[in-house]
């Protein structure tokens, strides 16, 4: 009896095995569809984009990139975490995904039910001051905070942005508290700078750079510890002794987490393959991010680590949802 229950051991393993493999070598034998929990257009859809186009050549299947924005990027989070888990349907995502589960009381999808499969890229977000404020350095801008505080305002994009919370840590580290003001969009932000109706400004660089380079509105950093190496010139926080502020933002691929490993495999060769062509790697760094790539459990580390630093960040600052 004891033999017989060793040989249907080994016997079951090895048609696990056996399964995993016929699963790799088959796969895919349809069209894979990446899913996009944000808008057309953006920059996380136009690095998905980018990605289909490379992995339908490599995998050999069509690679389709579907919209489903709305609900602050879950009703597309939600929708690929139920999905099923057979390496079909991907999530293409950005720091909303660390950062929903502080923010919202009730979520439909939670952390575990994904696995992190790469980090695609990394953007810069950048501290940025209107003409007509005169400020022109970080030290400037405390300077001024401390002479004048109710004068002092910053924009983000919308409450709970990834700019949004990076400003946050960083008031934080320097004990001062100038007043939020969110905007619907990064548009809107961009002409009140340039009108100056607002002071300061934060927002991914990327969107920002041209208005910099003309001299319509000023950098002042780069809201991480060192300089991106896309724009160097840009003075990071490190520059004025802040090294504990990393407030980049980042696009990644995840998929359900019951996927199975050799099609995990499989997805991040072909990811991995396609941040590494040239073509790919120069059409990245003209959009302002900066290709990235590695394992999956250096991603997954990474996201445990963002899930941590704005949690807290979240809590510390009451920040609630609009």
């Amino acid at each position: 009896m004891l033999i017989m229950k060793f040989l249907l051991r080994g016997l079951f393993i090895s048609l696990a095995l056996t399964g995993f493999c016929v699963v790799a070598q088959d796969y895919p034998v349809k069209p894979i569809r990446i899913v996009v929990p944000y808008s057309p257009g953006g920059g996380t859809d136009t690095v998905a984009r980018l990605m289909a186009q490379r992995l339908s050549s490599d995998l050999g299947q069509s690679v389709v990139v579907e919209n489903k924005p709305g609900a602050s990027a879950n009703i597309g989070t939600e929708f690929v975490a139920r999905s099923p888990a057979d390496g079909y349907t991907i999530l293409v995502t950005a720091p909303n995904f660390t950062t929903s589960e502080a923010l919202y009381e009730k979520l439909s999808w939670r952390f575990e039910d994904f696995t992190p499969l790469i980090h695609l890229v990394r953007y810069a977000n950048v501290l940025v001051a209107s003409n007509e404020s005169k400020i022109s350095t970080v030290t400037d801008m405390v300077a001024r905070y401390k002479a004048a505080p109710a004068s002092m305002t910053f924009g983000t994009a919308g409450t709970g942005s990834n700019s949004h919370l990076a400003m946050e840590l960083l008031k934080q580290r320097l004990a001062f508290s100038p007043e939020h003001v969110p905007y619907k969009g990064s548009g809107p932000l961009k002409t009140d700078l340039l009108g100056n109706h607002i002071p300061l400004g934060v927002d991914g660089l990327g969107g920002m750079i041209e208005l910099i380079k003309t001299g319509q509105i000023r950098a002042l950093a780069v809201l991480a510890p060192r300089r991106t190496p896309l724009w160097p010139e840009v003075p990071s926080l490190g520059d004025f002794g802040i090294s504990d502020v990393d407030g980049n933002g980042w696009y990644g691929a995840l998929v359900p987490a019951a996927t199975p490993p050799a099609v995990q495999v499989k997805l991040h060769a072909a990811f991995a393959s396609a941040l590494a062509n040239p073509q790919v790697r120069e059409r990245l760094t003209s959009m302002g991010v900066e290709p990235v790539g590695g394992s999956s459990e250096s991603f997954r580390t990474y996201l445990l680590g963002e899930r941590r630093k704005w949690s807290g960040v979240i809590q510390s600052a009451n920040i609630k949802p609009n």
